[in-house]
């Protein structure tokens, strides 16, 4: 078939509308040189031609953004469990690495009452946590920001140490403890609700538990390198340890991919049928063995939905993408907005968010007496520096990394009725012999079996405010990990005080400081033991007092009904 006009040349085969369409979008009327058929002769000018010329066939359909670098292994669980993990590590190390070491600098600038001094500048970072806490949860939880948040952090905690490590005034120490646990609030709070929201959520619990070990690190590693490096470098070399680690948790931020941002690029950038280079082989090879006629019918043309889904090469599949599908349900639910204190009084009205906020107290509470006063108990008793005060911290600290997964599993599989109480007893007959001051070796071993006792203690603490949280509207992941983290960070700051003060003004302030964690330890035991678990202990003890009756009862009326028969 052929058409002929005046001022045009004949074409042999007419384009269809789709490739007019590709070849002029401006003009679809007017085909410009495609390589089907001869070219004709349009009346427009040079100009228009060189940007018709210009668009490219893949720009007109609409070209596909490439994925992310690295998107696989940026937005997997344990990447961001891993991100988290060392965000907690560093928390926890710039926290604790001046414990072993702040007494002897205060000494070297001629301060008095060290216990004190010492105590209010670990207060200072804990009132930090305290007052930033529940705003960044609130404004967080209402905006859902996670990596941003994340990255400002950090950069405010370097600040933070380099104020610290630089300037010797008293008030600017305090300030920059401050500031400190303000930016600690950020891993607190948005770092493990991150994990909540990017984890598959039968998988939650292991990551939590894996990001949780963060603390063991750095209370392991914090007290034994801060007292290495402050006697043989000076006082700024655990700090500037502190800015490098700093800079690597910095990095490894920037590049997490949340599985929100993932969902909406793949929103933006649907997968082409073409573009799944495994399944377009394979469909290559089908059409080549089946017959023409086959090939059109109808019946075989329907399209099958892939079980995975290749994206430029990253590997990432579909069971990538939709890994936190609970949090887009709760959004698609009708939003409860509860205020910050809300939130707190909401958990604490249950029994066991009360047992979880009181055993995270008791435990928070205990360490921040010992926190001002045992590097000075250690120095004045057994006259040690501070790289051997550090080694009792690292006696203490090692065994949880052993301790912590297996209360966690334990806690798991029988609950926390059976973890909380036997561990609180377990920790009280340690802690008044600490008082001994005959042997060194046997003081650190009695220092090691408390604090791990109350570790232990308060790891299914987490558990039980979850699963409170859980049953509540209005509570979501961001809420209850700030909740627990107000929790601690009140109780290790009136904790510091108290041992400071005790410490520096009473007569026997180390005995002091011993009976009074004795004496709150054992005040604790009736808490775990009513209300702790599914089925708390006393509950299960009066069913089994109740189970014996029944049990005696129906002995004395079968034997009522031999005697009758």
């Amino acid at each position: 078939m052929s058409n002929t006009a005046e001022g045009s040349t004949t074409i042999s085969t007419l384009p269809t509308a789709d490739q007019l369409q590709l070849a002029n979008p401006i003009n679809p009327q007017i085909p410009e040189e495609h390589d089907f058929g001869t070219s004709v002769t349009p009346t427009l000018d040079n100009t228009h031609e060189e940007k018709v010329a210009k668009i490219k066939p893949n720009e007109v359909q609409g070209q596909r953004r490439k994925a992310p670098w690295g998107v696989k292994w940026r937005s997997s669980s344990w990447f961001i469990t891993t991100v988290v993990t060392l965000g907690v590590t560093t928390d926890i190390l710039t926290y604790t690495i001046v414990v072993p070491v702040l007494p002897y600098r205060l000494q070297a600038l001629n301060y008095t009452n060290i216990s004190a001094l010492t105590s209010w500048l670990l207060f200072a970072y804990s009132i930090g946590i305290f007052l930033c806490t529940l705003p960044v949860a609130y404004f967080f939880h209402k905006y859902p920001y996670r990596r941003s948040p994340l990255i400002v952090a950090v950069i405010v905690l370097e600040v933070a140490v380099v104020l610290f490590m630089t300037i010797n005034a008293y008030w600017v120490m305090v300030l920059s403890r401050f500031i400190q646990g303000a930016s600690s609030t950020v891993v607190w709070s948005v770092g493990f609700a991150l994990i909540c929201e990017n984890v598959p959520e039968k998988n939650v619990g292991r990551q939590i538990g894996f990001a949780y070990s963060g603390v063991s690190i750095g209370l392991t590693i914090a007290p034994p390198i801060g007292g290495a490096l402050y006697a043989k470098m000076g006082w700024h070399a655990p700090f500037v340890f502190c800015i490098i680690v700093c800079a690597i948790d910095l990095i490894l931020r920037l590049f997490v991919i949340e599985q929100k941002d993932l969902r909406a690029w793949e929103k933006a950038n649907p997968i082409d049928e073409k573009e799944k280079p495994e399944k377009n082989e394979k469909e290559k090879v089908k059409r080549a063995e089946v017959p023409s006629d086959e090939l059109n019918d109808p019946a075989d043309s329907s399209p099958h939905p892939p079980t995975e889904q290749v994206m430029n090469g990253e590997g990432l599949t579909e069971r990538d993408i939709s890994a936190s599908t609970v949090a887009e349900e709760r959004k698609e639910e009708k939003v409860v907005e509860l205020s910050p204190w809300r939130v707190i009084v909401t958990i604490a009205s249950s029994g066991r968010g009360m047992t979880g906020f009181w055993v995270t107290f008791v435990y928070g509470l205990i360490i921040g007496l010992f926190e001002p006063s045992l590097t000075l108990r250690i120095q004045s008793v057994w006259h040690k520096e501070a790289d051997f005060v550090g080694l009792v911290y690292l006696a203490a600290a090692a065994p949880t990394f052993v301790s912590g997964p297996i209360i966690g599993a334990l806690a798991d599989k029988y609950g926390a009725e059976f973890i909380m109480l036997p561990c609180l007893i377990f920790a009280l007959p340690w802690l008044p012999l600490m008082i001994l001051n005959q042997s060194l070796a046997g003081f650190i071993v009695l220092f090691a079996l408390s604090e791990v006792a109350l570790q232990c203690a308060s790891g299914p603490a987490g558990l039980e405010v979850t699963l409170v949280s859980r049953m509540t509207p209005g509570i979501s992941e961001i809420h209850q990990f700030a909740a627990m983290n107000v929790a601690f960070a009140i109780s290790t700051s009136i904790g510091a005080v108290i041992g400071g003060q005790m410490y520096d003004h009473l007569s026997h302030g180390w005995v002091a400081i011993c009976w009074f964690s004795f004496g709150i330890t054992a005040f604790s035991l009736p808490l775990p033991f009513i209300f702790s678990g599914n089925k708390p202990l006393f509950r299960r003890w009066l069913h089994r007092d109740k189970h014996r009756q029944d049990t005696i009862e129906d002995q004395f009326s079968s034997n009522d009904e031999l005697r009758t028969t």
